[in-house]
């Protein structure tokens, strides 16, 4: 799992608490995903993508029905299911995956923020990761790595957006536990996702 974001400046208490609390889960699926070593070879590409496409589609679609009110974000800020889709195409991969529910409780708007920061930041190290995979698979840039590389989107312009938006709101302590909950939930759940395990 890439990097969590950095803010520049100081952090709100709720940005502060959804980076200390999730700091174990998050050293954790990094730990689990293995990536970029996992890629050597574009079979293990298509089984990363498939199985990023079976946590990331569930996801984004909750977040996207989530209850936003209160914060005033875009509820699809930063989506990328649709990249996973287009990646999978490249490499002959199945993108029609069936869609259901992630299982998580991301419906309040404390616990769609938990579960939004965590998307948000993993695309800010997709970009660490992209030019190792086109390195090792002779892709060109964004070749199978248009998830990894945001293509077409704004990851920096997205976290900013929405760390001025959580930082702009008032948080109760039980807001701010439910964020963390959620964020915790949303790691864990990218975490469990089968990736098979490295060739070479």
């Amino acid at each position: 799992m890439p990097d969590q974001p950095r803010s520049p400046a100081a952090v709100s208490p709720m940005l502060a608490a959804l980076r200390d609390g999730t700091r174990d889960q998050h050293a954790a699926v990094e730990r689990r995903l293995g990536l970029p070593d996992r890629i050597r070879t574009r079979a293990d590409l298509v089984a990363v993508l498939t199985a990023l496409l079976d946590a990331w589609a569930p996801l984004e679609r909750d977040l996207a029905a989530a209850d936003w009110s209160g914060l005033p974000l875009d509820p699809r800020l930063g989506e990328a299911a649709a990249l996973l889709r287009a990646d999978l195409a490249t490499l002959g991969g199945d993108p029609a995956r069936p869609v259901s529910s992630s299982g998580l409780d991301l419906a309040s708007v404390a616990r769609a923020a938990g579960g939004r920061y965590v998307l948000l930041g993993s695309a800010l190290g997709g970009r660490v990761i992209a030019p190792e995979v086109e390195r090792r698979l002779g892709l060109r840039a964004g070749e199978a790595t248009g998830f990894f590389r945001r293509v077409g989107g704004a990851p920096g312009r997205d976290w900013r957006a929405f760390r001025l938006a959580v930082a702009g709101r008032e948080w109760s302590a039980g807001e701010t536990a439910d964020a963390v909950d959620a964020a915790r939930s949303t790691f864990d759940l990218i975490g469990r996702i089968p990736t098979g395990r490295p060739t070479g």
